[in-house]
């Protein structure tokens, strides 16, 4: 009797650590996963923001600078930055180009020059997001960097990571707030209002 006891509770302590073994490797396995995601989300975000250096758009992209980018860009966002680049132009018409674009300075960071570097700070796959940390330096005035962070949001289709919209965390006055997406929709109806 003490016999069956004892395997008893062997067999409970094996399925047990058995059982501990595999939660291990499950953890480890989703970490690893994470990290991996994590790494391509850095470097979609790093490729993006070297093109937009590159290219330097000022207010809504123009189809030839939307070419460069596109590669880096959601479906969605695609589709409001071509919206909002027509409403521009409507806008354009309706004012006789007297009056100054709906959107003026740079449109993928919070400030109105953009960047002239950034950093990644982190990436975290379960908010599908990257805090990004950006500085601006004007050499020819000041040469003491403005610093500033603002959240990019990323969405994954079957290409993998892609840009899909910017949360503006610059506190300047007059620049913009809120995300991206929220401001080219506000662009879309202001210049296809009549």
């Amino acid at each position: 009797m003490t016999i069956y006891k004892a395997k008893r509770h062997q067999n409970i302590f094996s399925v047990g650590f058995i059982t501990f073994i595999a939660l291990s490797l499950c953890l480890l396995a989703s970490h690893a996963l994470s990290s991996n995601s994590d790494f391509k989300m850095q470097d979609v975000i790093n490729s993006f923001y070297n093109i937009y250096m590159s290219v330097r758009p000022s207010g809504v992209p123009t189809e030839k600078e939307l070419q460069e980018l596109k590669p880096y860009l959601s479906a969605s966002l695609i589709g409001l930055l071509k919206e909002a680049r027509r409403a521009e132009e409507q806008y354009a018409k309706k004012t006789k180009g007297e009056a100054p674009p709906l959107v003026e300075g740079d449109l993928f960071t919070s400030l109105f020059e953009g960047a002239t570097e950034f950093r990644i700070l982190t990436c975290d796959a379960r908010t599908d997001s990257c805090l990004v940390s950006f500085s601006y330096v004007e050499e020819t005035r000041d040469p003491s960097p403005t610093t500033w962070r603002d959240n990019v949001y990323l969405v994954k289709d079957s290409q993998g990571w892609l840009v899909d919209d910017i949360e503006f965390l610059g506190d300047w006055e007059f620049m913009h707030k809120g995300r991206l997406k929220e401001l080219l929709k506000e662009v879309i109806q202001e210049g296809n209002d009549d």
